[in-house]
């Protein structure tokens, strides 16, 4: 088991060794010589950094940079009441009339704090509030405290794009202050994340200039953390030799900067570079030479590796009821942390090591182990990604009302001016209705042309309204309308498809929002032309596509999917003469459903198929899967069952049809788009 990366530029470390800058610095330099420093000693230069601050020596902004400097390094440490405490006292400076910056800092301080904790989606909330707080005069090397620690927490979170669009601009102000260790730890944490997007290429590329920085600098945490990296891409290209060496010395800078907290990471990643190399014997050394350290650091995460490397070189060294203690002992800590992949990872290794040492046994019941709890994290996952979809769905329709009220707002300004100019008309009748029928005669025809432009002026806005008008597609407001004559009898009768294209932030990142708009009219007509005038397609959201049929037996809806399977990802949509390689997840129902034709209202029909379709994007996306059977008696058994669709599934109550689409489309539109850019 390989130890995770650490925030580079402030790795949550140990160390007895002092941390004094130098006393005749000015206090403006102490501090960033103990930002320096705390990277390998963070317990004694969090003290110094409370002693800064409270020696007034400091300007306002720099007593509040030191102390989220000093709740940083504390939150690092996984100290909640020290970290905590911090926070609390820069909710206090902001309240009593500090710098902006101090709300903000006592946000971050806080979001680190529950990353360190696991609490990966509240980080995330946290450090975005506070760069929506940080104030616009905060400096650029504040921008790159805030802007690194957002970038290391998308990362944990595994979502990649925004990380390395992130470490982009971290990369940029840090390269503006030109100091060589923070030039160093930003390329370190960009090579990092293009590592874990699988772009090796630019992942040594940055490694390279990390390293070359680092060397510039001459400081040992630094170096330590350019040779991690290093060691961790060499891996990854299958360079076991050099990523020995690179292990190796890493381990020896940290031991020379004095920072037990890398000490330990650092035997534990080369104790898992030994068991692959099958050198279980080396492998057990270092492993159980990371052991003491982990836990005179308090650190249950390298706990947990350390114990699970033992126990796995102990396997392969065929002392077998020794490994499963230790492995055991490794799992109990993640199940106390509520880590269910991680528990899942251990039982996974467990078998794979006892299948070799001929414990088949043992083997058997650790992978039913690891495929129990592999279940509850698919669950798991499509819950929060099912979630997060909504929140999304919730913004766009709140935006869309608006646009709505705005458009009935100007409809009701319009019938206003009718009413007026029809009262000015009737004054003028009335006035000079005695002198000339002929001007009365004017005025009517006038009156009557009004009306006619203002009832074409009505038509047009509702056209308007219920077309959507970068495709051509109808909208919601359309299908809203249409539907409530469908549904007219309080069930819906008909096949309804929902498609959504697959990565399409990407593809606006890297072509831009042009290509992005060039490719859904495209997608648009393609699914227009291969449907009937008499169906219904509406573009269903910012990528999303609803198509509504009338009822067609199982055989032709599935022919039907398969078909706007391959009409997207058949060929690449071209943009400015650059081709961009597009694919769509789809799902799709006939109701009423089989087998007990259950009447439901057609919002509960698209709420199923949307839960179809991301299915469809749990199991590798550029598939379709159709419910073609569904065991329900009520609406509220279907929404139940529809909750949970793929547990269903595997349980028996529902039918799905799984479709493919072109089997080298996903590959195709990868190449098309790296090639474009």
């Amino acid at each position: 088991m390989l130890a995770g990366l650490g925030l580079l530029l402030a790795a949550a470390g140990a160390s007895a060794s002092a941390c004094a800058p130098a006393a005749h610095l000015a206090p403006a330099e102490q501090l960033l010589e103990l930002e320096r420093d705390g990277r390998a000693q963070p317990r004694p230069c969090a003290a110094q950094l409370a002693t800064l601050a409270a020696s007034g020596r400091l300007d306002a902004v720099g007593r509040v940079e030191a102390l989220l400097l000093q709740g940083w390094l504390l939150a690092g440490l996984s100290d909640h009441a020290g970290a905590e405490a911090v926070a609390r006292q820069l909710d206090q400076a902001a309240a009593a009339g500090a710098p902006p910056l101090a709300g903000a800092s006592a946000l971050l301080v806080r979001a680190r704090l529950a990353e360190q904790s696991g609490d990966t989606p509240q980080a995330g909330v946290l450090v975005d509030q506070a760069q929506a707080r940080l104030p616009a005069d905060a400096g650029v090397l504040n921008r790159l405290r805030f802007t690194s620690t957002q970038s290391h927490i998308r990362n944990s979170a595994s979502r990649l794009e925004e990380a390395i669009r992130l470490d982009h601009q971290a990369l940029k102000l840090a390269d503006a202050l030109a100091l060589p260790w923070r030039q160093a730890e930003v390329r370190n944490d960009l090579a990092y994340s293009y590592h874990q997007a699988g772009q090796m290429e630019q992942a040594r590329k940055l490694s390279g200039e990390a390293m070359a920085f680092a060397r510039q600098s001459g400081d040992a945490i630094t170096l330590a953390h350019g040779y991690t990296v290093q060691g961790i891409i060499l891996d990854a290209v299958g360079d076991k030799v050099a990523e020995k060496d690179s292990l190796q010395l890493a381990l020896d800078w940290a031991r020379r900067a004095g920072a037990k907290y890398e000490e330990s990471l650092y035997l534990a990643n080369l104790a898992d570079h030994f068991l692959k190399k099958g050198d279980y014997a080396t492998a057990l050394r270092h492993a159980q030479a990371a052991l003491p350290l982990t836990r005179e650091l308090k650190n249950l995460g390298g706990e947990t590796v350390a114990l699970a490397n033992i126990g796995l070189a102990q396997i392969a060294l065929h002392d077998i009821e020794a490994g499963k203690r230790n492995l055991r002992a490794s799992i109990d800590i993640d199940e106390r942390r509520g880590s269910i992949t991680g528990v899942s990872d251990s039982y996974a290794e467990m078998a794979q090591y006892l299948e070799r040492a001929g414990d088949a046994r043992g083997a058997i019941e650790a992978w039913h182990q690891h495929r129990a709890l592999a279940g509850q994290i698919l669950a798991r996952d499509q819950q929060q990604a099912i979630l997060e979809i909504q929140e999304q769905f919730d913004t766009e329709r709140r935006a869309r009302e608006l646009a709505l009220l705005q458009r009935e707002g100007g409809l009701k300004t319009e019938a206003l001016r009718a009413r007026e100019l029809e009262q000015r008309l009737s004054w003028l009748v009335a006035a000079c209705g005695a002198l000339a029928l002929g001007l009365v005669l004017i005025g009517v025809h006038r009156v009557r042309q009004a009306n006619r432009q203002l009832a074409r002026s009505n038509a047009l806005l509702k056209r308007q309204a219920e077309i959507d008008p970068l495709t051509g597609l109808a909208n919601r407001r359309h299908l809203q309308d249409a539907m409530c004559r469908l549904g007219a009898d309080g069930g819906f009768v008909g096949t309804v498809f929902l498609a959504d294209l697959d990565h399409f932030k990407r593809i606006n990142d890297r072509h831009g929002h042009a290509a992005g708009d060039a490719v859904l009219v495209e997608v648009a007509q393609r699914l227009r032309t291969m449907l009937r005038d008499a169906d219904l397609i509406v573009r269903w959201g910012g990528e999303e596509f609803l198509v509504i049929v009338r009822a067609l037996d199982a055989e032709a809806v599935q022919a039907l999917a398969q078909r706007m399977l391959d009409v997207v990802a058949g060929t690449p949509c071209l943009h400015e003469g650059r081709p961009i390689g597009t694919t769509v997840s789809i799902g799709y129902a006939t109701f009423p459903i089989e087998p007990g034709l259950l009447s439901v209202s057609w919002e509960r029909a698209i709420g199923l198929v949307d839960t179809a379709m991301y299915l469809a994007k749990a199991h590798g996306r550029n598939r379709a899967y159709g419910v073609r059977m569904l065991q329900a008696q009520d609406e509220q058994q279907l929404e139940a069952v529809g909750r949970a669709l793929e547990t269903a599934w595997l349980a028996g109550e529902v039918t799905l049809t799984p479709l493919r689409g072109p089997g080298n489309a996903a590959a195709s539109a990868e190449r098309a788009m790296a090639e474009a850019a």
